[in-house]
């Protein structure tokens, strides 16, 4: 097996190619964003093929995809990886192979979100310094690698500094795959579009869901940071505008409006659990700790700060605008009325 070159160099393939059915390969299929694109990528007519790279395939019937079984922790799985996209012959690669929420591996996290995108990445720079086909690549991330703050601006644009705490895992980790994700643009010149989600709804396994599925929902007393959501389908969406118009750069992606954290928790009819911050923080690490937890002690910062996105990038240069507002994401995911019953 032949090994893959870090150093590889290339350049996208020209636009006029665009307009032809792609081959579309997605990794992490498994997760709330990752099970939801491959629904709607099957149905998208513009897309060919799509081959779908994780360790085990969905249980879902699939039409025109395929599956090839790949661990992006394995030993040379750049290599395999390299090989799968030369043979599929695949021109965008949409990577969601992430967590959808805080693990207590950490190791085993960081394995496959940090280590296991510069696998895929080597593969895809291995491609373009051989001329093959990929021509874009999509990588799903989060705002909340901005980093919760009180010094954050009310509103944080795509040039903001990442300033996650670096001692919270989860989120050092999103942070830290940006970085490969810059490192890929300039090491191929390809196209690379960084979509950064806000907390989502629709879908049980989001770690918003989770946070508001609880009877007590916690919170810090004396802080009520305002909050954006984003439904899982207006994910997709955006996912689907950025494969399709081969755009690079990052991109923040909310659905309309914001509210207070306590308003979020009463929409979804839970009750708010407010603790002082010196009180919560322990509480928090102790669940953790026990496995009775959402989130370490360290999560606390995103109850207390806020990590507001502008989206107005992805709404002028994506033509992305969700279909559903914050109160209609909420009313949708927890199935209290109608979505006119939220506007």
């Amino acid at each position: 097996m032949r090994r893959v070159d870090e150093g590889a160099t290339g350049a996208p393939v020209p636009r006029r190619r665009r307009r032809r059915q792609r081959v579309v390969a997605l990794t992490g299929v498994h997760g709330a964003a990752g099970a939801a694109l491959v629904r709607r990528f099957e149905a998208d007519e513009r897309i060919g093929r799509l081959v779908l790279l994780d360790r085990r395939a969905p249980a879902m019937p699939l039409r025109r995809t395929a599956f090839r079984g790949i661990d992006l922790t394995a030993t040379l799985a750049d290599v395999a990886l390299a090989e799968i996209l030369a043979r599929e012959r695949v021109h965008t690669v949409v990577h969601a192979a992430f967590h959808d929420g805080p693990r207590r591996d950490v190791e085993a996290a960081h394995e496959l979100e940090v280590l296991g995108t510069r696998a895929l990445f080597r593969a895809i720079a291995d491609n373009a310094r051989r001329a093959g086909t990929v021509e874009n690549v999509v990588v799903l991330g989060t705002t909340a690698s901005y980093g919760a703050r009180s010094d954050n601006p009310q509103y944080l644009d795509e040039d903001a500094p990442l300033r996650p705490a670096a001692e919270y895992p989860w989120v050092a980790d999103k942070a830290a795959v940006e970085q490969e994700a810059a490192a890929l643009r300039t090491r191929t010149g390809l196209p690379v579009a960084m979509v950064r989600a806000a907390p989502m709804l629709g879908d049980a396994r989001t770690l918003a869901a989770r946070l508001l599925a609880a009877t007590f929902v916690p919170a810090v007393l004396g802080a009520d940071p305002l909050v954006q959501l984003l439904h899982v389908e207006d994910l997709v969406e955006a996912t689907r505008l950025a494969l399709h118009g081969r755009h690079d750069g990052a991109f923040n992606v909310a659905g309309d409006g914001v509210l207070p954290w306590s308003t979020v928790i009463k929409l979804s009819g839970r009750v708010r659990a407010a603790f002082v911050a010196p009180v919560l923080r322990p509480l928090l690490r102790s669940l953790w700790v026990a496995g009775a937890g959402l989130v370490p002690g360290e999560h606390l910062a995103y109850l207390r700060d806020t990590f507001v996105a502008d989206t107005t990038r992805a709404t002028d240069q994506l033509g992305f605008r969700g279909r559903y507002g914050i109160r209609d994401v909420i009313v949708r995911h927890s199935g209290r009325g109608r979505l006119g019953d939220a506007a």
